[in-house]
């Protein structure tokens, strides 16, 4: 028995997750664990990226390119997959705006301290970056900044005048929040 046979019938009996990359497929690779496999076909149970179960994707054999097992975003996918009902949940956010003109002091200084939900800040109405609002000037502000799967990527600071929008507590800023707390939790251990 080759050594993917071997990674294949783990991931079989014992749900793990594996990330699978097929040929001259440039879309990325599928997330889930293997239901059954043969010499010919592999039955892997999909998974989104909120950790919802996604249907069945039947590949043949040949097709698979590259099998990644045991790393870091199979753990981080385990966690989102055991909370995934969490993620479903969106607490209320409660924030006063009105038509002031330095509206982003209003709302950064309103966030600022909330290490509870995780925020994305729109900069120059082009890219939106992830984080908790350490602290806030009348000028300039604090990015405590989170990646996608929770990691802690330091901090950084902003011009308010830069900011150009918000997304506060969607599913993507809650994965983001769940997965750092959980880094925060394994790293404590």
């Amino acid at each position: 028995m080759g050594i993917l046979n071997k990674i294949l019938e783990q991931s079989k009996l014992n749900k793990e997750l594996l990330g699978l990359w097929k040929y001259n497929d440039d879309e990325g690779f599928w997330l889930g664990y293997i239901v059954d496999f043969n010499e010919n076909l592999i039955t892997i149970q999909h998974f989104t990226n909120y950790g919802k179960k996604d249907g069945l994707i039947i590949v043949q054999y040949q097709d698979i390119k590259s099998v990644d097992f045991n790393d870091d975003y199979a753990k981080a996918m385990q966690c989102v997959i055991d909370y995934s009902d969490q993620l479903d949940k969106e607490d209320e956010t409660i924030l006063t705006i009105s038509d002031y003109e330095y509206w982003q002091f209003e709302i950064l200084h309103q966030l600022e301290g909330n290490y509870e939900k995780v925020i994305s800040v729109e900069i120059s109405g082009s890219d939106y970056f992830s984080g908790f609002i350490q602290e806030v000037s009348e000028v300039d502000f604090i990015l405590h900044c989170v990646g996608k799967l929770g990691e802690d990527e330091g901090t950084v600071v902003y011009r308010i005048e830069d900011v150009t929008g918000f997304k506060i507590n969607d599913i993507d800023n809650r994965k983001r929040a769940m997965l750092f707390k959980w880094r925060k939790t394994n790293l404590q251990q």
